[in-house]
């Protein structure tokens, strides 16, 4: 197993789960804060607000990295078979593509910080448009595990019928975690 798989998988037997709904949390908010700020530089004027936005968006970028590596991992736990396949193909599709858009935005305004000039329309649309996709890759996300349930599996099914759960198993999300992890519960 290389490196990365096996600090995801310790990670995933810590938590009891995936940590990829954690850290998408990471680009999702400074991205958000990146096109906030545009906004704000735009009605204002303030280079301040050009400042927070390459900055917030290049820690997106970084949290994009850590975010690709566990749902590229979570990705190949899925069978080819589910339906859930194609909607978290789409879902990675589009978060590859929001990325890119973000990174050539990044790049774009860091040429212009250094020529000490403001961020050009194109770095602020490239920004904007990325924004919109990950509204639409984060609600792709929600439906793979809200309602195709792929990485969980209902609580009720797991828990014991004497602790009120059916103690069935329905075979919902990938049935991964290690009996041992102190912050989850086996699938059993």
């Amino acid at each position: 197993m290389d490196p990365i798989s096996l600090v995801i998988e310790k990670t995933e037997e810590l938590l009891g789960h995936s940590p990829h709904p954690a850290i998408v949390t990471v680009p999702l908010g400074a991205w958000t804060v990146s096109n906030i700020c545009d906004g704000l530089a735009l009605a204002t004027g303030e280079r301040a607000y050009d400042d927070a936005a390459r900055i917030s968006m290049a820690v997106g970028l970084i949290g994009a990295v850590g975010a690709a590596a566990t749902g590229l991992h979570d990705y190949s736990k899925i069978p080819r078979d589910r339906p859930s396949h194609s909607v978290a193909t789409t879902h990675g599709l589009g978060n590859a593509l929001a990325t890119s858009l973000m990174t050539a935005s990044y790049v774009m305004r860091v040429r212009a910080h250094d020529a000490r000039r403001k961020p050009g329309l194109a770095a602020r649309l490239l920004a904007l448009s990325a924004g919109g996709m990950v509204l639409y890759t984060a609600w792709l996300g929600g439906k793979l595990v809200e309602e195709m349930g792929e990485g969980v599996h209902p609580v009720m099914d797991r828990l014991p019928a004497h602790e009120g759960g059916t103690g069935e198993d329905h075979g919902h999300g990938r049935e991964r975690l290690d009996p041992t992890a102190p912050l989850g519960m086996h699938n059993a």
